[in-house]
């Protein structure tokens, strides 16, 4: 039962883990300058998100915290629902675009497509859901047996407080004997222990809904850095697969270069050798024209290679320079979720940071671990009667430990950076409310700016008590290790020591590395470790495809082969990805290769109508016109709901001027998919053709109203 769990005696008021109301009302402000300025770079898409999470932080107080600011909290509700309202035709048009871009990569029912639902704020538009951007629309799921608890405490603290309204009444026009005063007294504060009682649950039950759409935005962000490591890691991998075969492309290209020089320059000394001969020696010239012809061949040849090699350079480097581009991009996404996340774990109070009692720990662990592995090594070289295996392993102990202490400092190196990074945030708020002025647009009035003013400084000055309650464990900690004798000279501030690994070491801890990163001194990976390598793997290839969509979205196909490529051969034989290798070989123009790996995804699932979907375009790109047909009739088959199927056996039917069977399959696409224009435009061409020229330009008009684009050739046709 939800109200088992709020026995505590303490006032929620009074609770220090409770959320201030002010700090969500800092919150939504933060998403509001956020959205404002994905909204200033044409991210719509993102921007309305963002309004839309502002929204529910607004609601939430509006619902929870009714008696906070409640005018202040409705105008800005009214506010947002504006900017909503403004963004969502160019979000929706930008979601519009990318579906058309990625339509090819997506398999099944295609994303983004209105709902019809609505949300929280009366808005049609809804985001694509995908794995990055999963629970972004900045709805919140509240239990409803929560709410409907809540209202009935609220009902049931409402006639307490009308009984001891009553009560008090009673009691004050009241002239009976004491004994009933005393009765009467007992009543009363029988009533008010039951109404503070219900107060405290009423508090608490609001706070528990007031926390839902933070923690459900941590926990989204959380999830959202982990693929946008995942993707850097990913596209990382591929770029420097991408450099090493850059540079063997180079040495071949600079190979054919040599080749033709040395082929131009024997070339440039038979004609000379020809011209000194002349007439004297014919035989001799003979033989000499014979091998010019082998050698200009051969310089012909050579010069095509050449040519050939620098296209891949080309195509490689444009690889290379996507990745990187790619890479900066996920990385600068990566830092702003950790920004965002840190804020709204100071709000939660649910800082993931160990704090100085985990630094304590840790130091007095991995320094003991170090001086441990030290001293082990010095006996045993000490020792005359220890073996080769016993020194092995020893050097292993240290090797491993130096890295544990390495990857300690990274990860409080990251830790520093990531309090510093929250500092700096709350100080860029701070100065940029401290010049605010209360008639600027992103202000309604002089209490909103004094309200988050002094939120930010509130939080500001707990970072700096928190900052000077951990030096002073931190000091008291060094003071106490000081008094162990040798113990204070081993086991110093494990962040700063320097520790350098010896090419050997680093041999010891790459043989001990498990897949999941971690080390062992074991000589071999348990079935466990390699069972998780391969659920590793698994798992890779889904952050893959939306890295793959990624890239699509923003153009950049070389850097999306590269991906594929390197994760196919990692993972040979996965269907989803075979499936989009074949659609972005068929992009970059690769039929054939994209027909092959289209061929090998049908191996894998002989019945996905949209791998024959696919098979049938490349096939049709490639006028293979007969197979193309069979692939779309059998992706047909498999999958009658697929309107594009229809379109293209329209097109080649029309193309042999089977006119009836052309028709059936465009009005089949339109019924399938009344939004397609293209099946629209066909018809008009088709019925223009058939000389039906009312038909022809019936339909024109509905392919415009459709969005397609205007065609002055067909117009003129039309009226003419």
């Amino acid at each position: 039962m939800l109200l088992g769990a709020f026995t505590c005696e303490l006032d929620a008021q009074e609770d220090p883990a409770a959320v201030d109301p002010a700090d969500i009302f800092f919150q939504a402000w933060l998403e509001i300058k956020r959205a404002e300025k994905l909204e200033g770079e044409s991210k719509f898409s993102d921007a309305w998100q963002k309004y839309q999470q502002a929204y529910s932080y607004y609601s939430v107080l509006n619902k929870s915290h009714k008696n906070w600011k409640p005018n202040l909290v409705k105008s800005r509700i009214a506010s947002t629902e504006a900017c909503m309202k403004r963004v969502e035709p160019n979000a929706t048009a930008e979601l519009a675009n990318n579906k058309i871009k990625t339509q090819d990569l997506i398999e099944g029912p295609q994303p983004g497509s209105p709902s019809g639902s609505g949300t929280g704020a009366g808005s049609g538009y809804q985001p694509a859901p995908s794995s990055r951007n999963n629970s972004t629309t900045g709805r919140t799921t509240i239990d409803p047996s929560t709410v409907a608890s809540l209202d009935k405490l609220e009902k049931e603290n409402k006639e307490l407080k009308i009984k001891l309204e009553t009560a008090n009444k009673e009691a004050a026009a009241s002239n009976d004997q004491n004994a009933k005063n005393k009765l009467d007294d007992t009543e009363r504060k029988r009533l008010n222990e039951l109404i503070t009682k219900k107060d405290r649950e009423i508090a608490m039950i609001r706070d528990v809904l007031a926390r839902a759409p933070l923690q459900q935005d941590m926990n989204r962000i959380s999830q959202q850095k982990t693929t946008l490591e995942q993707e850097i890691k990913i596209t990382a991998r591929a770029l420097k697969s991408s450099q090493q075969k850059l540079t063997e492309a180079q040495q071949n290209a600079e190979n054919f270069r040599q080749e033709a020089e040395l082929a131009k320059n024997r070339a440039e000394k038979i004609q000379q050798n020809m011209q000194q001969q002349g007439a004297v020696n014919n035989e001799l010239v003979r033989g000499l024209r014979d091998e010019l012809k082998t050698v200009t061949e051969m310089l012909e040849q050579t010069r095509n290679e050449l040519g050939s090699a620098n296209s891949r350079i080309e195509k490689m480097q444009l690889s290379l320079n996507e990745s990187q581009e790619t890479i900066k991009e996920l990385t600068k996404e990566r830092d702003s979720l950790l920004k965002e996340r840190n804020l709204l774990a100071e709000t939660l109070k649910q800082s993931d940071s160990k704090g100085i009692q985990g630094l304590i720990t840790e130091n007095m662990r991995l320094g003991t671990e170090l001086k441990e592995a030290l001293d082990r090594l010095d006996f045993l070289e000490e020792n005359q009667n220890a073996t080769k295996d016993d020194l092995t392993k020893a050097h292993t102990n240290l090797a491993l430990a130096k890295t544990r202490i390495l990857k300690y400092q990274k990860e409080q190196a990251i830790q520093s950076e990531t309090i510093q990074s929250l500092e700096s945030q709350l100080r860029d708020a701070q100065s940029a409310l401290s010049s605010a002025k209360a008639n600027d647009g992103a202000y309604t009035n002089p209490d909103e700016v004094k309200t988050l003013r002094g939120t930010v400084d509130r939080l500001l000055a707990a970072q700096e008590r928190r900052r000077i309650g951990e030096k002073i464990l931190w000091n008291t900690y060094q003071k106490s290790i000081a008094k162990i004798d040798g113990l204070s000279k081993a086991i110093s501030d494990i962040r700063n020591i320097k520790i350098n690994l010896t090419d050997k070491e680093k041999e010891f801890v790459s043989g001990h590395r498990h897949p999941d990163g971690e080390f062992s001194n074991s000589d071999r990976v348990s079935l466990a470790h390699a069972r998780a390598y391969g659920n590793a793997l698994e798992s890779e290839t889904l952050y893959v495809e939306d890295l793959i969509i990624r890239h699509f979205e923003r153009g950049r196909i070389q850097a999306a082969h590269s991906v594929l490529i390197d994760i196919n051969e990692r993972v040979p034989g996965n269907y989803r990805i075979l499936c989009k290798l074949g659609v972005v070989e068929m992009k970059l123009g690769h039929y054939n290769k994209a027909i092959a790996r289209l061929d090998e995804a049908i191996t894998m699932r002989e019945n996905s109508g949209y791998a024959h979907f696919m098979m049938g375009i490349a096939q049709y790109k490639n006028k293979e016109i007969d197979d193309a047909q069979n692939s779309f009739e059998r992706s047909l088959i498999l999958n009658p709901d697929n309107a594009r199927a229809h379109l293209y056996l329209g097109n080649l039917a029309g193309a042999a001027k089977q006119y009836q069977q052309a028709e059936e399959h465009f009005l089949s696409t339109i019924k399938i998919n009344p939004s397609l224009a293209d099946a629209y435009y066909n018809l008009s061409v088709l019925y223009l053709q058939q000389k039906r020229k009312q038909d022809a330009l019936s339909y024109y008009q509905k392919a415009l109203n459709n969005g397609a684009q205007p065609d002055q050739a067909l117009e003129n046709k039309l009226k003419g």
